[in-house]
């Protein structure tokens, strides 16, 4: 019995029984929405276990997504009759077999969503430093303080912003995402990669709407609703009483991918904040989570130093008059990450006459324990391209404020956290308006990344060893001068945007961590 019950169960010690042969846990969680009759609705079924006798139930509990419900408690009080009740009730509402539970969900019937678990740790959502909680079998729970956190202050500081829980709170109850029907860290890549393909069949779908007919067989209106709801049942949303959207056009469309872009990178930060009970008395959660990120440097940058005064300079003066944003740096930390370089050297990118930029890159902050611990990263082959201006890839900016725009500060108190980023852009197509083939045409052509030309960018470029010498032979705007008009004709795009098709093409240099404050 090692995973928890039921959040709201009634029967106080019980587990989750595991198949001590098998070891198949016998937990479902399952999900079904219907847009047209407003249902946006849950089942749970479990079969629990008393550790402290032979007694074992059968517990289900259902309702609106985002809501308790109502549960029921079945069985004799055996494990076979417990088991027995839990496949005859998985059949019911899913139109599966339980041995059969990954197949294709059945018409009108709820679908299962598969979860990750881990047997050696439980994942808290107080913040960090509160106090841990003890518990040894057969005894009551107690509380014991955390050792003290060792990072100096601005780390620390960083580690809470990073690793917030209220911030998390606010970006999922933003995303409409319902993380208490089905946490991030039970996420599995089989349910993202679900709701990715669902999206992906929307997004050809909204492009041309006669797949309606030819793939699903129905009309228009039917069809659309039929994916919205799919998606929806795989990746819960708490929409309260209202209605769940169709997602029929591109804005919501690009809402809900960029909800799924965030969900692997959360469920980075929601594994680094489980509480280990094999470390939870001996180390700090700060530190811990710190070392989970696995940076191979992290200097923070003396504010009377060259090296931040240009940096503070690039991100003053790369700011663009139309997004009426000032920024206050809090700290410049210069940071590695372990095998990028590396990466680079061995790739194609080291071989071709050199194109490297120093870039802007901004993200929520509950993205970036993902993205210092495993980098930018580019949307799966499950992702539809048509939720990205210029296909897939990793978008970066010399204006500072396009990127810090990405960063939904209002969310956390406007502190905000962005990357510059050294990428190697090698030969580049240009483009003056969007087209999410670009990634496509990109390769095509032979060409390593595309350059969306604004009405207004840098006059000139600058050797960026000025700042740091690791950074000799790259390029970064003036950091003296402001942005200016850029006389590219009939452009449709404000700022400059540059897209990196390969991984290996980008390494990050530089952490800032800002207060952003709107005009």
């Amino acid at each position: 019995m090692l995973e928890i019950a039921d959040e709201h169960c009634t029967l106080g010690t019980y587990k989750v029984y595991v198949d001590p042969k098998t070891g198949l846990i016998y937990d479902a969680s399952l999900n079904q929405t219907v847009s047209s009759t407003n249902k946006n609705k849950f089942y749970n079924i479990q079969v629990l276990k008393d550790p402290e006798s032979s007694d074992c139930k059968t517990w289900t509990r259902w309702g609106r997504v985002g809501e308790v419900g109502a549960y029921a408690i079945l069985g004799n009080g055996t494990v076979t009759d417990a088991i027995k009740q839990f496949h005859k009730k998985f059949k019911d509402k899913s139109g599966l077999a339980w041995n059969n539970r990954t197949d294709s969900a059945k018409p009108g019937k709820y679908v299962f969503l598969e979860r990750r678990y881990s047997p050696h740790s439980d994942y808290k959502g107080e913040k960090s430093g509160n106090k841990a909680v003890k518990k040894v079998a057969g005894e009551q729970e107690h509380e014991v303080s955390p050792p003290e956190c060792s990072l100096e202050k601005p780390v620390k500081e960083l580690m809470e912003l990073i690793f917030n829980q209220q911030c998390f709170s606010n970006t999922i109850s933003a995303l409409k995402y319902d993380a208490n029907k089905l946490p991030i860290g039970k996420l599995s890549k089989r349910t993202i990669t679900s709701g990715f393909k669902q999206l992906k069949d929307l997004a050809a779908l909204i492009d041309d709407p006669t797949l309606a007919s030819s793939k699903w067989n129905m009309g228009i209106a039917e069809a659309t609703e039929h994916l919205s709801n799919t998606y929806y049942s795989f990746i819960p949303h708490a929409f309260g009483r209202k209605q769940p959207p169709i997602i029929r056009d591109e804005n919501l469309l690009k809402r809900e991918i960029e909800l799924h872009q965030s969900l692997p990178d959360m469920q980075v930060a929601a594994d680094l904040m489980k509480i280990d009970r094999k470390t939870r008395d001996s180390i700090h959660p700060l530190n811990r989570q710190f070392q989970g990120l696995g940076l191979a440097e992290m200097t923070r940058l003396d504010d009377k130093s060259s090296e931040f005064g240009y940096l503070m300079k690039y991100l003053n003066n790369s700011g663009g008059a139309a997004h009426k944003m000032t920024y206050t740096i809090k700290d410049i930390f210069r940071i590695e990450r372990p095998g990028e370089r590396k990466r680079f050297d061995n790739s194609e990118f080291s071989k071709i006459p050199s194109n490297r930029r120093l870039l802007w890159h901004g993200s929520r902050s509950t993205n970036f324990a993902g993205i210092l611990s495993q980098g930018l990263r580019i949307g799966p082959p499950e992702a539809p391209v048509s939720g990205y201006m210029f296909g897939k890839g990793i978008y970066l900016a010399d204006c500072s404020s396009k990127s810090a725009g990405y960063c939904y500060s209002m969310n956390t108190g406007g502190e905000a956290l962005l990357v510059l980023c050294e990428a190697a852009l090698g030969a580049m197509q240009t483009l003056i308006e969007a087209d999410y083939n670009a990634g496509i045409k990109a390769k095509k052509n032979g060409v390593h990344s595309t350059w969306g030309q604004g009405k207004i960018g840098p006059r000139r470029w600058v050797d960026a060893g000025i700042v740091h010498p690791s950074l000799k032979g790259v390029e970064m705007p003036n950091p003296k001068a402001k942005l200016s008009e850029s006389g590219v004709k009939n452009t449709k795009l404000h700022y400059n945007e540059y897209i990196c098709y390969d991984v290996a093409q980008v390494r990050l240099r530089y952490l800032l961590y800002v207060k952003i404050e709107k005009l």
